[in-house]
């Protein structure tokens, strides 16, 4: 007979796997295991889940010969589990072939294990599954007090780590759910205004290191005030998500479009000059006057700006966006005022390229 855990040792043990939180649930478990089959003087130690009426293990350690593995799935009815409500007290037999009752049930039999200690395992009063350690041979001694205490102590540590573990997790999800609630706009999917300069300074540290250039563009739905009070708001709404989709279609994977606010969109066009922006907002525009939401087709105004990085770039890059921003804003309201449904790119104040779309569109009159 082995050499029986002390309780003092057994909380000792429990507290060292508990500062070993980081190491994962799987690895708490299989030392709680180790620890349960040591006290009890056992050979077989199980974590299992109950779902309606299977019994499935989750952890599991046992010798070799004994066919029991982790996600083994048993029929409740098959298991000890079963022999009482787990709600309401613990089991412990130490030798089940003398007990006259249970020796005659058919879970003795598929089981065959002669020797058994288990207890409920419960989150918030809603019963979850079981912490059980047996052996197919009879126990030398009777299962005392004691050991109901020690097992207790193992399944409350279960619980706590399991719903500690069970709200760490419900927070990770709400904070993922802020972070992406503060950088992404909930209508269209894709970067607002906070996403857009955190991704801009990544991509012009890059650029500026590479000395590389690119094309900043602000994109315009033309008359949308007007687009809204003729459909309505909601169809307004379908208007921006359909027009962000044409967007992201024309563009490469590795370049992005922000949402401004309102009706106005930024674009980040990488490694991309006038001529290779030009194609871009020809696309971008063509790929827009197509989206069959409304009786006239949807148009849209670009003003963009272009830079190249010829030497590197000692500046406050916060600030060069903000500039670049703004000439590219002036270029949008060029755009704007020579008609809409075009597109104008400055650089360094000139005006270096004015294009239309390459199939004109009719936009709602004003």
């Amino acid at each position: 007979m082995k050499t029986l855990s002390s309780t003092e040792e057994v909380i000792r043990k429990l507290y060292a796997i508990t500062y070993d939180y980081e190491k994962g649930f799987e690895y708490q478990m299989i030392n709680l295991l180790k620890i349960g089959i040591e006290r009890f003087g056992l050979d077989i130690g199980v974590f299992s889940k109950i779902e309606q009426d299977t019994h499935i293990i989750q952890y599991c350690m046992a010798p070799p010969e004994v066919l029991i593995h982790k996600d083994d799935q048993f029929d409740f009815d098959d298991t000890y589990s079963s022999i009482r409500c787990f709600s309401q007290d613990p089991i412990a037999l130490a030798h089940v072939a003398k007990d006259a009752q249970l020796a005659t049930r058919s879970v003795y039999k598929v089981s065959q294990l002669e020797s058994y200690i288990g207890i409920a395992i419960n989150i918030k009063d809603e019963f979850y599954g079981t912490l059980s350690f047996s052996s197919a041979l009879a126990l030398p001694r009777k299962f005392l007090d004691i050991d109901i205490d020690v097992l207790g102590l193992m399944a409350s540590w279960i619980e706590v780590e399991l719903m500690r573990r069970k709200q760490e997790n419900k927070l990770n999800v709400l904070n993922q759910s802020l972070k992406y609630q503060a950088n992404y706009d909930l209508l269209t999917n894709i970067y607002n205004r906070r996403g857009m300069y955190e991704n801009l300074h990544k991509g012009l540290n890059l650029l500026n290191r590479a000395g590389g250039d690119f094309t900043l563009a602000i994109i315009d739905i033309d008359h949308f005030k007007k687009f809204n009070d003729t459909y309505g708001h909601q169809k307004g709404d379908e208007a921006l998500v359909c027009v962000v989709k044409k967007i992201k279609e024309s563009i490469r994977d590795y370049e992005f479009v922000a949402r401004l606010g309102g009706e106005e969109f930024i674009i980040w066009l990488p490694n991309t000059n006038h001529q290779g922006s030009a194609v871009v907002f020809e696309r971008i525009m063509q790929s827009i006057s197509t989206i069959p939401i409304a009786r006239d087709p949807i148009t849209v105004s670009i003003g963009s700006c272009y830079f190249i990085f010829n030497n590197k770039y000692s500046g406050d890059l916060t600030k060069l966006v903000d500039e670049l921003m703004s000439k590219a804003d002036r270029a949008l309201y060029e755009a704007k005022s020579k008609g809409r449904n075009r597109f104008v790119n400055h650089q360094a104040g000139q005006v270096s390229f004015i294009g239309l779309a390459a199939k004109e569109a009719l936009s709602i009159d004003e």
